[in-house]
């Protein structure tokens, strides 16, 4: 297992989806690195629970991937137009029984103009994060931080590889009908004339080497830090604060430089406050106009006008947060934290408190530091940022966590406060369901992500009265996990809760209409 900070506090990505949208895009970016010619088709095989895919944007987002774009390109919104251009058929089926697990599970089947098919099996686990589990009819595991050398081979020569490499315990090896592939991981110096030895031996039929899938930097490592408890001990040992502490983290797993981390952090923080500055200023209007694109500008001139009752620093820390989420539904950038569909519950806290404080950008690119490490030790505990994958706990219930504790870093709260902040706030989202209606994520997120936005305060300014959770931090994220895997499927983006009304049905009947020309053919194998 391996995570970087910024798959917590990032990635930058086009909206709506982190999971949906910025995942698919990197899953057909994982998929094009194993393409050597021209395609003509692209097949994307969904899960039966994501025949909306059409409402995020999946599919052209998948597409776009597949033809090498980034998660972060505009040029993503026009993929299917350029698929078209380049006489790529494109087709959508859907797996049969047995299931994958995950409903973010997708093969891309890829043929070439010389007639070669390539398949790559991946899931968007959340936050923009992904796996890829399937190259070919191959079932694999792989690190999507490192770098990778596969063999193909017509028989077993497992031995020969071994003689080369001689790290038995870093090959793998999977057979499929006579047929083998055998992987192993690489760090960044890996000697690529090794490849030729490997293609002298007898029955190799190929040999490929792929860059990381995901752009964070990795080298073998042990995590300084898995859960919370190492975290408070680390701190009371060293002296050493949460952003420190999570900065070495980064250091010690990517190979990068401190400030080569740090720059990418205010980078992040830089995004965060341009989306919040657009999303307030300029006419927005959502994919499927099931918000008004305006709600976040009247949240603020409600709060300027003293219409509302839960306070100046509360009421604009919502305006923010649902204008970053009016502007991920709009199809614009944002920066997930840890997931689009709860983009704007962190900016929407810091920014607020920085007007109000007076705090600078290195303490908030600190306080995101400090957010980071707490989405990092879920992450070592199993969680899911996905709403597919483990419900809205997992997307706005995270989101409201980290935030408390970069909220209580900013009050002043030492590593302790920090983890009780987010313990506090976790707790009391347990059990919130993923029930957008249709298949967009313009409700109820834009608006949920207002109440998430409440909740971090809540918990932050708890933990800064030295109240703490009676349950410990490590053991409210089991209680999330727990709560995910309990969580039915028609509660993590079925159609229960809101996703059951008449409303919710209508919504779908609009987005069916509005998608169909979006919607791809499908296609009988």
């Amino acid at each position: 297992m391996d995570i970087s900070i910024f798959e917590i506090i990032g990635p930058v990505m086009l909206g709506p989806s982190s999971s949906g949208t910025a995942g698919m895009a990197r899953l057909g970016k994982a998929a094009h690195k194993f393409i050597d010619a021209p395609l003509k088709s692209i097949d994307l095989k969904f899960h039966p629970r994501n025949k909306d895919y059409a409402g995020l944007r999946s599919h052209v987002a998948l597409i776009g991937g597949a033809m090498g774009f980034e998660e972060y390109d505009p040029i993503i919104k026009d993929s299917l137009k350029i698929a078209k251009e380049r006489n790529i058929e494109v087709s959508a089926s859907y797996f049969e029984a047995p299931l994958p697990d995950d409903g973010h599970t997708v093969c891309l089947t890829m043929e070439q103009i010389d007639g070669k098919v390539k398949k790559v099996t991946g899931v968007s686990v959340g936050g923009g994060s992904i796996n890829i589990i399937g190259i070919d009819d191959f079932k694999v595991e792989l690190s999507s931080t490192q770098k990778h050398f596969f063999i193909w081979a017509n028989k077993d020569v497992f031995e020969e590889v071994q003689l080369i490499i001689q790290e038995e315990n870093k090959i793998k090896k999977v057979c499929e009908n006579g047929s083998y592939l055998i992987y192993f991981g690489v760090d960044e110096n890996f000697d690529e004339n090794k490849a030729k030895s490997f293609e002298k031996i007898s029955g190799v039929t190929k040999t490929l080497i792929t860059e990381p899938f995901l752009t964070f930097g990795y080298v073998p490592h042990e995590p300084l830090f898995t859960t919370y408890e190492q975290l408070m001990s680390i701190s009371k040992e060293t002296g050493k604060d949460i952003p420190e502490l999570t900065i070495e983290y980064e250091m010690i797993r990517s190979g990068k430089t401190r400030q080569e981390i740090w720059d990418v952090m205010a980078k992040n923080l830089k995004f965060m406050k341009e989306c919040v500055d657009e999303g307030l200023k300029k006419d927005i209007k959502t994919l499927f106009g099931f918000g008004t694109g305006n709600d976040g500008k009247k949240m603020l001139k409600a709060v300027s006008e003293g219409k509302t009752l839960g306070g100046n620093t509360l009421g604009r820390a919502i305006a923010k947060a649902i204008a970053v989420m009016e502007m991920d539904c709009s199809m614009n950038r944002i920066v997930a934290a840890p997931t689009g569909g709860s983009a704007g519950i962190v900016p929407g806290c810091i920014l607020t408190v920085q007007e109000d404080r007076n705090v600078s950008d290195e303490e908030l690119i600190k306080a995101l530091f400090t957010a980071a490490a707490m989405g990092v030790v879920m992450y070592y505990h199993n969680a899911s940022f996905s709403g597919m994958g483990g419900g809205c706990q997992g997307e706005i219930g995270v989101s409201s966590a980290i935030a408390a504790a970069a909220l209580a870093y900013l009050g002043g709260g030492d590593t302790k406060t920090c983890c009780h902040a987010m313990a506090l706030s976790m707790k009391n989202i347990l059990g919130l369901i993923c029930d957008r209606i249709g298949g967009s994520s313009e409700v109820p997120c834009i608006k949920r992500n207002g109440i998430g936005v409440a909740n971090a305060f809540s918990g932050c300014d708890m933990a800064l009265a030295n109240i703490e959770s009676y349950v410990s931090p490590d053991e409210v994220i089991e209680a999330l996990c727990n709560t995910q895997k309990l969580l039915p499927p028609q509660l993590r983006g079925g159609y229960g809760g809101l996703g059951c009304t008449v409303t919710s049905k209508l919504a779908r009947e609009i987005e069916n209409n509005m998608n169909k020309e979006l919607v791809l053919p499908q296609k009988k194998f």
